[in-house]
């Protein structure tokens, strides 16, 4: 909880991320009981206010309890059974909301559902990762007690160490958990792993489509969303649970009519790194009710490789030869379909999944899913490795597929020209060659020639203007070159849509910054390094040119870019997330770390011209006014430079020039200063204050201009201002309007 406190605090004061405020509602009281709980060893261990909150999450409102660590869980007995029923909407029968306030990876900590007749034999419902090779159904883990506040493990893999890096994993006390016999030297929890990432780190995560508590967003209202519409992470809700996912430990269904225990459990182990472990959160228990609604389930026809599937009775189909992979198309028109975890009609495995079974879910209008299984399990052998393609030819920041007979794994020989996935997805980042590679376990490998013949994809690029700073000049102003899909391929995980659920087409502001970084580090800065030098996290921006970056903030052509819709809640406009905020041709960027960390005063300057032109030695004079951009950049440039932005004085101004950086001037109180520069040539100038015990910073703003030699005598050009002064003044005495 604390670390989606403190994510949700930086998006508010960085303005990288816009969240709306979640809608709790009061719901109707279950009608159940809390049977057992265990926090697993984590920073929330042994607290009193999680284990006062954990009853209350049946009461119908927020009342926020963790689970901890891997395994930790909750099991609630209610004392009427919960129906598996044809009158609710989507087949959801029940709802457990958490705390993730946007569902992006790093917010994600999903809770495994178990569901139980008897309290005794428990059956998972099977969510979007269920069936992945990734997935673990019985993972195990045995905390250790240090008598410490940090815990050590052994897990069912061989893997151990200390729990958590830089938080605390104090371990469970008995008497804070009755319902539990804890053993005071270890302690073993075993269920399902979703994911398993130890290395400490603030952008560690894992996606779920649907299926799991504390998963996607979790405003909630009591009524059953459609996990299975597009786009989840914008357009549903998580913790929406159907009975009828249930399956047994093989992974096969079982139907139940009804359940009577359900059972939370973390299905991570995932270290987050100063936010501390991935723990499942729970905030509210609901039963769906039921409704009257038209419920027509769409017609469905499913062939595998090329072959249409007759399932039986029970909605099964086994595949005698998968030697040659197993290819799945779903005819559903208007329908919602998902391929184990993948929301698609189509879907090819080349090697068979692990588990031997491929879930197909069909849904449309309100009705529940229709599920398929298909078993194939049949073995394949160890046959000739081949590849799909042996050369490709890829423009930068495009992506080609390189498929294989067997399963491999990927690696690539130049990771500064073109990457490679586990899925062997080639994302080509630079112009040149590198050899892709496939491995099998036995050692047997396939190679293909990678081209990348571009620098640019054509016609997709823009060219901006961007400059960054902080105390210093990071990058002064100069002009990029902005492709879309840059960050992404580069590894950072994007959004796909902004807060009004609009797609993200084109390049973004994140785009830029990434290519800033790439210019600045040239190769040093490449897929495997990146976030050793830039890290995002749900669109929150943590480091920048290798610097702490949590308190940063950008601004195109002068102001915060926004959506231009006044928000009812804070009365502005909403402001886009880095990721989300669309560049343009000839847009001016700029990036910059607040000084002012505490109340986030910084003002945010700019010269009264983007370009300036002069003669050589001519003197000329600068403007430079500024406004406080925490709280005012959400505005129209015109309202800022008409009703927000002084004068700033007392600013020097520099100029960069071959022999370095030389001063110029300094600002008057006016906010103007006369300088000079006595060689042709094009100059960046930029703006510094020395800000003084009393005022707030000034961030470091730039300008261009163009010195050139004069066509005419220093006399001549005297005179000739002179006279236009005169002019000047005798029109504005008379009032003489020139035409």
């Amino acid at each position: 909880m604390i670390k989606k406190i403190l994510a949700l605090m930086i998006s508010v004061l960085t303005v990288l991320f816009c969240l709306c405020p979640a809608v709790y509602a009061d719901l109707a009281p279950v009608d159940a009981s809390v049977k057992e709980y265990l926090v697993a060893p984590s920073q929330y261990t042994n607290n009193q206010s999680f284990i006062k909150a954990i009853p209350g999450t049946l009461s119908g409102k927020s009342s926020l309890s963790s689970l901890g660590n891997f395994g930790g869980y909750v099991i609630y007995e209610f004392n009427q059974d919960i129906q598996n029923s044809p009158k609710h909407k989507y087949g959801i029968d029940f709802m457990i909301y958490g705390n993730s306030f946007n569902g992006n990876p790093t917010t994600q900590e999903p809770g495994q559902v178990w569901v139980s007749k008897d309290g005794v034999t428990w059956y998972a419902l099977a969510g979007s990762e269920h069936y992945e090779d990734a997935t673990l159904w019985d993972y195990s883990v045995k905390y250790i007690n240090t008598g410490t506040p940090k815990s050590n493990y052994e897990d069912s893999l061989g893997d151990g160490g200390c729990v958590s890096t830089f938080t605390n994993s104090l371990y469970p006390l008995q008497e804070r958990y009755p319902t539990v016999e804890i053993n005071s030297e270890s302690l073993t929890l075993s269920g399902i792993l979703l994911a398993k990432q130890r290395t400490a780190s603030t952008a560690n995560g894992i996606f779920t489509a649907f299926g799991y508590v504390d998963g996607l967003k979790s405003d909630f209202t009591g009524l059953p969303e459609n996990p299975y519409v597009e786009n989840p992470i914008q357009k549903t809700i998580g913790g929406q649970f159907d009975i009828s996912w249930a399956v047994d430990k093989a992974g096969r269904p079982v139907y139940l009519d009804s359940v009577k225990y359900v059972k939370v459990q973390t299905a991570t182990f995932i270290d987050g790194g100063a936010f501390g472990e991935k723990s499942t959160e729970i905030s509210c228990v609901a039963l769906a009710p039921e409704e009257d609604f038209e419920s027509s389930a769409s017609p469905v026809k499913v062939y595998v490789n090329g072959k249409e599937a007759i399932f039986n009775k029970n909605n099964f189909f086994k595949l005698e030869d998968a030697s040659t992979g197993v290819k799945i198309s779903v005819d559903a028109p208007e329908a919602n379909v998902y391929i184990n975890n993948e929301r698609t009609a189509q879907k090819t495995f080349f090697a068979p999944p692990e588990k031997g079974l491929v879930r197909i879910i069909v849904q449309s209008g309100f009705g529940a899913a229709q599920i398929y299984y298909l078993d194939v399990s049949s073995s394949v052998s160890e046959e000739t490795l081949v590849i799909s393609q042996k050369e490709l030819e890829i423009p930068v920041f495009g992506a080609e597929r390189i498929n294989a007979n067997l399963a491999v794994s990927w690696k690539s020989s130049n990771e500064n020209v073109a990457t490679v996935d586990e899925n062997g997805v080639v994302t080509a980042l630079k112009k040149g060659t590198a050899v892709i590679t496939a491995m099998t376990a036995l050692g047997q490998t396939a190679d293909c020639k990678v081209t990348v013949t571009s620098d640019i994809v054509e016609g997709d690029a823009v060219d901006v203007t961007f400059c960054a700073s902080d105390r210093d000049v990071i990058i002064p102003l100069c002009t990029l070159s902005v492709a879309p899909g840059t960050a992404k391929a580069y590894g950072y995980s994007v959004a796909a849509y902004d807060h009004n659920s609009n797609p993200v087409e084109g390049a973004t502001f994140f785009d830029a910054l990434v290519t800033a970084h790439i210019k600045l580090y040239g190769d040093k800065f490449n897929k495997s390094t990146a976030q050793d030098y830039l890290v995002m996290t749900s669109s929150f921006i943590q480091k920048a040119f290798g610097k702490s970056a949590a308190s940063s903030g950008f601004t195109i052509n002068n102001v915060t870019p926004n959506d231009g819709m006044i928000n009812k809640d804070y009365g502005t406009f909403t402001g886009y997330a880095c990721d989300t905020a669309v560049i343009n041709e000839g847009d001016k960027l700029s990036y910059f770390l607040y000084r002012d960390t505490k109340y986030f005063g910084d003002i945010y300057a700019y010269f009264d011209s983007e370009k300036y032109s002069a003669f050589c030695g001519e003197r000329f004079t600068v403007k430079l006014k500024g406004y406080e951009v925490m709280t005012k950049g959400l505005n129209d440039f015109a309202d800022i430079d008409g009703k927000y932005s002084t004068p700033v004085a007392k600013a020097g101004i520099f100029a960069v020039t071959e022999n370095g950086t030389v001063k110029l001037g300094t600002t008057n109180r006016r906010g103007s200063a006369g300088i000079k520069l006595r060689e042709e040539g094009t100059y960046t100038l930029f703006a510094v204050k020395e800000t003084g015990e009393n005022e707030a910073p000034v961030i470091i703003s730039f300008a261009r201009v163009t010195v050139t030699k004069p066509t005419e005598n220093a006399f001549v050009r005297f005179f000739k201002r002179l006279a236009e002064n005169i002019v000047r003044i005798f029109n504005m005495i008379f009032n003489i309007k020139t035409p």
